[in-house]
């Protein structure tokens, strides 16, 4: 009988856990559950089979993959919610503000840059195609009641006519750098497609650079609203994301329906893709009002004064970074 007890002691002492599996491998404090309360560690063992390490991966990837997916209808179909959600402090079920914008905007401007045909930007109004040159004809008949014939075709220049037009004047630059600046543009207006390119590769800099001032705006005209700062900004983020999200949607329309179009030669698939193209655009601009009525939960007539004003506003700020960003092209092409 005491041999059985002893026996029995051994066993239940050999099962339960010893006290060292109760602690942290990191900081040594005691677990209260699978992440340690002081120092965020997580209670798991990294040393093991490649198997489990790879099911681990699969699982996390999946999880990712559920989260982006579940964000991205969720931003392109719910004007508002992803921002209301991060408010609230519901973070796990969605990506992060920052984080979806980055990835948008990578995909986005790589996409773009893939669809853009730079050879085409150099081509004169002589390389045009008799449908081209039709269509020309036809917009400069209709305009013949506000401007005579010749001088509207004295205005339809190339890109390169256009930067050999072009003249910077710079307080702040001495004479030297003004005669740089000169003859750059003269160098550029021989090769426009470096500044174009290089204009594709600075927008999302400065898009970027752009979203802190928005958010300030918005800050300003939603003083009395008692959101901090960062909500603002986190509306800014997921609006922007979205409009970029749209943008490529309707390039991607735009040459996909020119392609098929080629392809069967049926004229119908252009004509069901520029419906489309319409509706997209409506919902972009709904979709912006929808925002900032949920968001800020304000009354329609306040909402629409404020969105008309949001629209001026936005329309002089993406002027001056246009400036900014032509300037830094022109420098740097």
């Amino acid at each position: 009988m005491t041999t059985e007890n002893a026996s029995l002691s051994i066993t239940t002492a050999t099962a339960e856990p010893t006290h060292e599996d109760h602690r942290c491998k990191n900081c040594d404090s005691e677990l209260l559950g699978e992440f340690c309360h002081v120092c965020g560690q997580q209670d798991r063992h990294y040393i093991r089979s490649v198997f489990a390490v790879l099911g681990d991966l699969m699982g996390e990837i999946s999880h990712w993959d559920s989260r982006f997916y579940r964000t991205l209808v969720s931003l392109f179909s719910r004007p508002g919610f992803l921002t209301q959600e991060f408010v609230r402090g519901r973070h796990a079920s969605y990506v992060p503000p920052l984080r979806l914008y980055f990835f948008i905007s990578l995909i986005s401007f790589l996409v773009l840059t893939s669809l853009i045909n730079f050879d085409d930007i150099q081509a004169t109004n002589s390389e045009l195609t008799p449908a081209e040159q039709q269509q020309l004809e036809q917009a400069l008949t209709e305009a013949e009641q506000q401007l005579n014939r010749e001088d509207l075709v004295d205005h339809v220049k190339t890109p390169s006519e256009i930067l050999k037009n072009v003249t910077v004047s710079l307080p702040f630059a001495t004479d030297a750098q003004q005669q740089q600046i000169e003859e750059r543009i003269i160098e550029l207006s021989k090769e426009p497609k470096l500044l174009i390119k290089r204009l594709v590769s600075l927008a999302p800099q400065m898009m970027l650079l752009m979203l802190p001032f928005w958010a300030l705006f918005l800050k300003f005209i939603y003083a009395f609203s008692g959101r901090y700062y960062l909500e603002h900004l986190s509306a800014a983020l997921h609006t922007h994301a979205f409009l970029l999200l749209a943008l490529m949607l309707l390039t991607i329309l735009s040459k996909g329906s020119a392609w098929a179009t080629d392809l069967t030669g049926l004229p119908i698939i252009e004509d069901v893709v520029d419906w489309a193209e319409n509706v997209l655009i409506v919902w972009m601009i709904s979709y912006m009002l929808f925002t900032q009525k949920l968001f800020y939960g304000q009354g329609w007539p306040l909402t629409i004064s404020k969105f008309l004003l949001c629209g001026l506003v936005y329309f002089v700020l993406l002027a001056f970074a246009f400036v900014i960003m032509l300037f830094i092209g022109i420098l740097t092409a």
